[in-house]
């Protein structure tokens, strides 16, 4: 999920009655000219860490299953080449007050199995996605987004629970999809509907599935760039192009064949022996070797996932202690962080919202003027904080419980967290790495001084970063409460001025750094390999974790 940049062929979001979004479906890079010729085969090779956990739309809320999805189906838009783009729809219309988008779809589109795709698809997959019979794992974005009735029907304790037909969504005829909102549409909304969330879906075809659904290729409809030819679970899968879908002429790639393989020295082994022609993900020690042989295969960029940590200020009466947080933070030397420890691209923060992930209405990234956030002192300043927290507090030392996951590479970057905070005179901490099910529920019951923790968006807005750090909202695991901040993130919910709304979005967020609400850490980078001949290939920040539709391979 994703990196973004405003061009030219998406209008200002929200602020003109007609929206004017290009198609803008080419590949990434051209495939016509004479030094990329395109090859007789268009087959890639791909290998991956770990399996697809569900093709279900409504349960998908991991990265793979998304990524998954995102390529075999399709929405009203699609997130490509780090910009918005129509896909299912042509066009819309907003009304006036920006409470109402209607939506134009295209001619001709059709679902793998020939049938027309239309505005009653829509209709029905997004009533189904806030169904509670169908137990959505992710309609609260919905809620997020403003759509009319969506956080009353999510609510089981409102009087509206559960009647999704009230939803503000209707087809108007076969080809136009007419959306409602409780306030003026956010201006993330056109990136949303990119999202597995939104996608139409068919009602007899679920319903003639039953218990079937989405367990196997042939019991999924696809209306993507491609389709899954095959999945065999633990093993891998294959996409295989969608010829009935719009666009197909510009997608170049007629197989792409996943190979799961959880150990890297194995991936790494299939790759150099020219077995597979990219690896998803190489950590930085791999990286590291094979930059020394071939460096021009050897790729890095920034995702959009931030790190840091919570601070349990809801049961750690000392962790309420400005101070006390300020120190911690100060004790850590990030740039040595990344450099020694991640070594795949990441850089050291003081900040929630990401660079290189969204542009305001001035056309500047969010981080312009704040590159790195908001750092708040030395190594020196944490000690003379730290003083001043135990004089504040009455204690000479204090006990930590570092909350983590399990797994070699955290405990490397738990132990340097660890010897940070050590670095305070008296300051103990004791590292607690759980399984992962059993890390988020003592996460969530508050089991915990500090937790490892990161973050990636639901939506391509600065608020998916900064709404769950509000008063009791159930994703700040740090307890951590401040009134200007809630009113900031209150105002900017419903703030109709974009500027206006940007402005109290970047002070939000520079209350809960200096706060020390959370400690950052780092933006995550990536490292991917990829043979020369392989072109198009998109590991954007914001999107797709993988974007195939505009890869193809070259003569070679």
């Amino acid at each position: 999920m994703q990196k973004t940049k405003w061009a030219k062929c998406l209008a200002p979001l929200a602020l003109v009655p007609v929206l004017v979004l290009s198609a803008c479906s080419g590949s990434g890079s051209s495939a016509s000219s004479s030094s990329n010729q395109l090859a007789a085969k268009q087959v890639l090779r791909v290998t991956t860490t770990s399996d697809i956990p569900t093709l279900d739309y409504t349960q998908a809320t991991d990265t793979q299953s998304t990524n998954v999805l995102e390529m075999v189906n399709s929405g009203l838009t699609r997130m490509h080449d780090n910009k918005v783009q129509w896909d299912l729809a042509s066009g819309a219309k907003v009304s006036s007050d920006k409470k109402t988008y209607t939506f134009t779809l295209r001619r001709g589109i059709k679902w793998s199995d020939g049938k027309p795709i239309t505005a009653q698809n829509f209709v029905y997959g997004w009533q189904h996605e806030n169904d509670p019979k169908a137990k959505p794992a992710y309609n609260f974005l919905y809620a997020s987004a403003g759509i009319k009735n969506a956080e009353q029907i999510e609510n089981p304790k409102d009087p509206m629970y559960g009647k999704y037909q009230k939803l503000g969504i209707k087809a108007i005829g076969t080809d136009k999809v007419q959306v409602t909102f409780s306030k003026p549409a956010p201006p993330f909304f056109l990136s949303l509907l990119s999202t597995p969330g939104f996608f139409p879906q068919r009602q007899d075809f679920i319903t003639k599935e039953g218990k079937n659904y989405a367990m196997s290729p042939d019991a999924l409809l696809y209306d993507g760039p491609f389709k899954l030819q095959s999945w065999n679970k633990g093993s891998g899968w294959t996409y295989v192009k969608n010829n009935n879908y719009w666009d197909a002429k510009k997608i170049h790639l007629t197989n792409i064949n996943i190979k799961i393989s959880t150990e890297e020295a194995t991936r790494v082994n299939l790759y150099k022996t020219g077995a597979t022609d990219t690896i998803e993900s190489v950590s930085g020690d791999f990286a590291d070797q094979l930059k020394k042989t071939i460096p021009k295969e050897v790729h890095y960029g920034l995702t959009s996932t931030t790190r840091f940590l919570y601070v349990n200020q809801k049961t750690n009466k000392y962790l309420r202690n400005a101070a006390l947080r300020k120190a911690l933070s100060e004790s850590i030397n990030r740039q040595a962080f990344v450099t020694q420890l991640m070594k795949n691209g990441s850089v050291p923060s003081n900040f929630a919202v990401p660079k290189d992930f969204v542009k305001g209405p001035d056309g500047k990234d969010f981080r312009t003027g704040t590159p790195t956030g908001y750092p708040m002192g030395s190594e020196a300043q944490a000690q003379k904080d730290w003083a001043t927290a135990k004089k504040e507090l009455k204690i000479k030392t204090l006990n930590l419980n570092f909350l983590t996951q399990d797994g070699d590479q955290l405990k490397n970057f738990d132990q340097y967290l660890a010897g940070q905070f050590e670095k305070l005179k008296g300051v103990h901490v004791t590292i607690n790495q759980q399984p992962f099910a059993n890390f988020l529920k003592l996460q969530t019951d508050f089991k915990f001084d500090l937790s490892y923790a990161g973050w990636a968006p639901d939506y391509q807005d600065p608020m998916t970063y900064l709404d769950m750090f509000t008063t009791g909202h159930p994703e700040n695991s740090s307890g951590w409460s401040n009134t200007t901040y809630d009113k900031l993130i209150a105002s900017a919910e419903k703030e109709a001025n974009v500027s206006k709304r940007w402005r109290e979005l970047q002070q939000a967020e520079k209350i809960l750094i200096k706060d020390n609400g959370i400690i950052p850490l780092d933006q995550d980078g990536q490292v991917w390999t990829q043979k020369p001949y392989v072109k198009g290939l998109q590991y954007p920040v914001y999107g797709p974790v993988v974007d195939f539709t505009g890869a193809y391979i070259t003569k070679h």
